[in-house]
């Protein structure tokens, strides 16, 4: 990728951050980055193609940390979702546009359709290495795991848009609190032998 696309793609995202895509056009872009509309155009036509290579970043970034270290699984495990909630700051307008981001872009809409079954698979992988050296429980409810899965792709997905009815801004502090709010979801399925770990790895959550 040659410098003057790499300048573009750092721009936008910064503009999408800061203004919403809705705010942003080409002519914004291209003159934040210091270069013609059809300059701009010559490597991406449409404020759609720039949405589309971010998002492809976005996905290829968070690939590279979706794995668990043989050694301390149950920490890596817990510290997985806090490596993804930095990315997802960093590209935080798609999680804040999500619903008209997919409603607007079919290629983005059916890759994530795809992507979020994929990540359900690894997900359940990861619990069947936790169950197996007994970190979580067997579960008890019919599809109770693929549920777990449900509902933290909903934080996920969601837990900025929530903060920002009751925020002004987002900060990075919205980080911390979604871990914690992950974890926690995480905890009654823990056994108790990963329950004392999880209170030396989360020592500020401790009832005292």
């Amino acid at each position: 990728m040659n410098t003057t696309k790499k300048k573009i793609l750092f721009k936008s995202l910064q503009l999408f951050n800061n203004l919403g895509i809705s705010n942003v056009s080409l002519r914004t872009i291209s003159e934040e980055v210091g270069i013609s509309v059809g300059n701009l155009q010559y490597h991406f036509k449409k404020r759609e193609d720039i949405v589309e290579t971010l998002y492809f970043q976005l996905v290829k970034k968070i690939d590279t940390i979706i794995l668990i270290p043989k050694e301390d699984i149950l920490k890596s495990f817990f510290n997985i979702s806090t490596e993804i909630f930095k990315i997802l700051y960093e590209h935080r307008f798609f999680l804040l546009d999500f619903v008209a981001i997919t409603r607007n872009n079919k290629k983005i809409k059916q890759h994530y359709s795809q992507l979020s079954k994929q990540r359900e698979i690894e997900f359940l992988k990861m619990l069947d290495i936790l169950i197996l050296n007994g970190f979580f429980r067997e579960e008890l409810l019919k599809n109770e795991y693929k549920n777990l899965f449900k509902r933290v792709e909903v934080i996920s997905n969601f837990w900025f848009s929530s903060t920002l009815i009751q925020a002004d801004v987002l900060t990075e502090k919205s980080i911390d609190e979604y871990s914690l709010l992950v974890s926690q979801n995480m905890y009654p399925y823990l056994t108790n032998k990963a329950k004392e770990m999880y209170t030396q790895i989360f020592p500020s959550q401790l009832v005292v």
